[in-house]
Formats: structure tokens, C-alpha cells, sequence
């Protein structure tokens, strides 16, 4: 598993977790597994799910879900959407909840009716990166939807800070930890220009990418978890050229002159985090010279 910072990434490719690149019988890791250090021995349970505020389906909608079972009638694109966004809530809570049977480690089944997002044993933030995935994508008018499914995310990952304060056995924070990775891929960054074997230079790739990827994760679930970010953490600058510079590499582990487009993150996806940064958008009312920054970035990012 990844996660020393500022170490070899070529190790950690495993199971579920290699990329499609292949270079001198080695793979590019794109989605690198969690810190092992950072992974709980126990599966998380978050006991004050926030049940009273579910969403409910109406009584049309799961009309409509039994013909779709039986492959009577068509649904529009945002029934689905709906759908699959009611799904992934019930798969989170069953993933979250006290709900756990110990053998061969498997949350107990849904009881109600078969879900199309899977029910997952989550030890680690990043096991539960599809509903992470999700979130930026979701259209505003599932804002209902969105905004539960973001407190599902926010009480987890408060109970993970917690689980992890007391193994650490001080306060832990999400902030420190991506400013920590952030560090460690721009320090091994300005050195790729003096690597020059082929070898060398795919392992010191794999390691940047490894250190961005977790320094993107982390910043993302200190927003989430709405971590008081210190005024001038600069954690949305070095997360937007941590995701411009991993778009650099390609497929096969090379890195590219200019960034792959497909492989960036849309502006839209950017605002996203960027609303959800209190110490970014506190100093955006206030400096004009930050604003033009801010401006600048997200502009390097194409329009959705």
C-alpha cells in the first residue's frame, strides 16, 4: 500500500488498485490504496446517522421502480439519476451502520429490496470514494439528495478523525495531512527534471502522483468534515496544481508537455471545492489580488 510520503510509488500497485499503463513490466498506479497507517483495524460505524432527515422516494417512484423490474414502461434520465442517488444512500447507511456481521467481514444485506451501489466494509475514507466521486456531479435540483448524502460523508468522516485521534493518540487533522502529501510531490516534482533513467524517472512519477492523489483526497474530506482551515493554509492552490500536474501523466506513465484535458477536473468541479473552502472564500471578498488569482486557476480548467 502507498503512502510514505515522499517515498517509491511503483510498489503500490495491488489488487483493485493498478492503472492500465505498462512500462518495462511495471504498471502505473492512477488510484493508489490508502496509507496503511491510515487504515482502521476495526470497520467504521457512525451511531448517529442522521435517519430523521432522509429523503424519502414517493409513492410514483416506486410504482415506477416495480415496472422497471419487470421491464414494463421507460424511465427518463433523471428518474435514474434519482434512483441511483437513493440507492447510493441507503448502500451508504448500510456501509456505515452498526450492522455488522464478522464473517469474512460483510455488512449485513439490505433488508428491504437489492440496491444498484454495494453495500461496502469501510476502514478508510477512500473506501467509500464513489459517493466522493458523486457529490460534485450531482445536478441542483437533487439539492435535497446532495445536501444528506454530504452529511453522511460529514458525520463519517468526524468519526474517523476521532477513531484516528485516539490510534495516534493526538488530534488529527485532515488539513495537516494534505498540506504533508501536498509538500511531498511539489518537493519531489522540482527534481524530475534531473532524472534521467527511465526506471528512476517512472518511479519518481509514480511517487508525485501517489503524494498528490492522497494530498487531493485529504483536502477534500477536510472540507467535508468542515475543518476550520487556518486563513492562509493555500491548500485550493496546491490541490488545483496537484490535479494540473497528475493530468500531465499519461496512460503509459510518461509525463505530457501539456495536461490531458479529459483527465482534468471541469471548472465547475473546481467551484465546487472552492464553496466549500471557508478560508478561500472569506479572502476572496476581501482581496482583490487573491481574486484575480482564483480567477486565473480556475480558468486553467476546462468549462463544463
Amino acid at each position: 500500500m502507498g503512502g510514505n510520503r515522499g517515498a517509491g510509488g511503483a510498489g503500490d500497485a495491488g489488487p483493485g488498485g493498478a492503472g492500465r499503463g505498462v512500462v518495462t513490466g511495471k504498471y502505473f498506479n492512477f488510484k493508489p490504496l490508502p496509507p496503511s497507517a491510515d487504515i482502521l483495524g476495526n470497520p467504521l460505524i457512525v451511531p448517529n446517522l442522521p435517519t430523521h432527515k432522509l429523503p424519502k422516494e414517493t409513492f410514483g417512484s416506486r410504482v415506477k421502480r416495480f415496472f422497471a423490474r419487470m421491464n414494463l414502461g421507460s424511465q427518463s434520465a433523471d428518474t435514474k439519476l434519482r434512483w441511483k442517488l437513493h440507492d447510493t444512500i441507503q448502500a451508504t447507511m448500510a456501509s456505515l451502520s452498526p450492522a455488522v456481521t464478522l464473517v469474512a467481514e460483510k455488512r449485513a444485506p439490505a433488508k428491504n429490496r437489492k440496491l444498484s451501489v454495494p453495500v461496502v466494509v469501510v476502514r478508510h475514507p477512500y473506501h467509500m470514494r464513489h459517493v466522493f466521486e458523486m457529490l460534485p456531479n450531482i445536478p441542483d435540483r437533487f439539492a435535497v439528495e446532495q445536501r444528506f448524502l454530504e452529511l453522511l460523508m460529514t458525520r463519517a468522516l468526524k468519526r474517523y478523525g476521532e477513531q484516528m485521534a485516539l490510534i495516534k493518540g493526538s488530534a488529527f487533522s485532515f488539513e495537516h495531512e494534505a498540506r504533508e502529501y501536498f509538500f511531498a510531490g511539489f518537493r519531489l516534482e522540482r527534481q524530475i527534471k534531473k532524472v534521467n533513467s527511465p526506471d528512476e524517472r517512472f518511479a519518481a512519477l509514480q511517487a508525485i502522483h501517489t503524494n498528490y492523489f492522497h494530498g487531493r483526497n485529504y483536502y477534500y474530506y477536510a472540507l467535508l468534515r468542515r475543518e476550520k482551515l487556518a486563513p492562509d493554509n493555500k491548500l485550493f492552490m496546491l490541490f488545483a496544481r496537484a490535479v494540473y500536474f497528475m493530468a500531465r501523466i499519461d496512460w503509459n506513465g510518461e509525463l505530457l508537455e501539456k495536461p490531458n484535458p479529459r483527465m482534468l477536473p471541469s471548472r465547475d468541479d473546481m467551484l465546487f471545492f472552492v464553496e466549500r473552502d471557508k478560508s478561500v472564500v472569506t479572502r476572496y471578498r476581501t482581496d482583490q489580488d487573491f481574486q484575480r488569482q482564483v480567477k486565473s486557476v480556475l480558468e486553467a480548467f476546462p468549462a463544463s
